[in-house]
């Protein structure tokens, strides 16, 4: 019997793709469903008997999902391999083209039972910031192989990094094309990033169960935002109409200053006119696509000793 408690996650990034890491960093968590699953192909052989002859296994899907409460700092290294991209001066832009991939350790400890995986590319990224709750970071893995042991994967540890998650009230001014609109409330505000990966297949690659390469295609970035009903959100739900394209950005900050800026430079919009009762606050939700421009990511880390 485990205990949900004595489960562990670790990453760390690999220096060759698919080839483990050996320095790992701690990662707090609330689900990891990252997982192999075979792939079998049923045999078609006629025997001297009625009973079929069973199934083979013919490849190994590597994916999952690790969930997460976001919080400043915990996941800057995650992020630059959604992004494609590095760090530069405290900016990250989405859809770039230097691919760092990451070595995936699920440890269940109290039964001494670890799965390696290998090759991980983040695939997706999804941010969700509710009404009311804590602000939550998914992120959505293929990869290439899996390996079971009883001892753990060895290598150096650094402990999960120790900082307070974003909640909704972390959220500061939404904007929309630069400034703030009068009568748009906002109650919901989620966003993903697509690397849109597909796994190439090879034959004679059995260290990697058949999997030559994972390959990013189109970056593609997608969200909704749940909106009160205003003259300016009319004026908003016109833009779809003619295919006009908005900037979005809007910032997270934690109790200790630091923060995070969100910039959609271009986004196009689809929305629903508000339905209700007489007794309801009427809303809509917009649902939005990225446009060319890509999507950065700042962070303002607060400064020691400022004014």
């Amino acid at each position: 019997m485990s205990s949900g408690a004595k489960q562990v996650t670790r990453y760390g990034v690999e220096t060759t793709v698919g080839t483990a890491a050996t320095k790992w960093q701690v990662l707090g968590f609330t689900s990891n469903s990252l997982d192999a699953a075979p792939q079998t192909t049923e045999s078609q052989t006629i025997k001297d008997t009625r009973i079929a002859a069973g199934t083979l296994v013919t490849g190994v899907e590597v994916q999952g999902d690790i969930e997460t409460e976001f919080a400043y700092g915990t996941q800057d290294e995650l992020l630059e391999c959604v992004a494609f991209n590095k760090w530069a001066a405290n900016v990250l832009a989405f859809g770039g083209t230097t691919r760092k991939t990451i070595s995936v350790v699920r440890g269940f400890t109290d039964v001494d039972n670890y799965h390696l995986f290998t090759g991980c590319h983040i695939n997706q990224w999804a941010l969700s910031i509710p009404d009311g709750g804590i602000v939550t970071s998914k992120f959505s893995i293929m990869g290439m192989g899996r390996k079971a042991s009883a001892v753990v994967p060895t290598g150096t540890v650094t402990a999960a990094v120790d900082a307070v998650q974003f909640t909704s009230l972390s959220l500061g001014d939404i904007l929309i094309d630069g400034a703030v609109k009068d009568g748009m409330c906002v109650s919901q505000l989620d966003l993903t990033i697509d690397n849109s990966m597909q796994i190439q297949k090879c034959l004679g690659k059995k260290e990697n169960n058949g999997i030559g390469a994972i390959l990013e295609t189109v970056m593609k970035g997608s969200g909704s935002v749940t909106i009160s009903w205003s003259k300016n959100t009319a004026e908003l739900y016109e833009k779809q109409f003619l295919n006009i394209p908005i900037g979005i950005s809007y910032s997270l900050a934690d109790s200790a200053g630091n923060e995070y800026v969100l910039a959609l430079p271009q986004v196009l919009l689809s929305a629903p006119l508000p339905s209700g009762g007489g007794g309801d606050l009427l809303t809509t939700q917009f649902s939005f696509t990225v446009k060319d421009a890509a999507p950065t990511l700042t962070r303002v880390p607060v400064v020691a000793g400022g004014g």
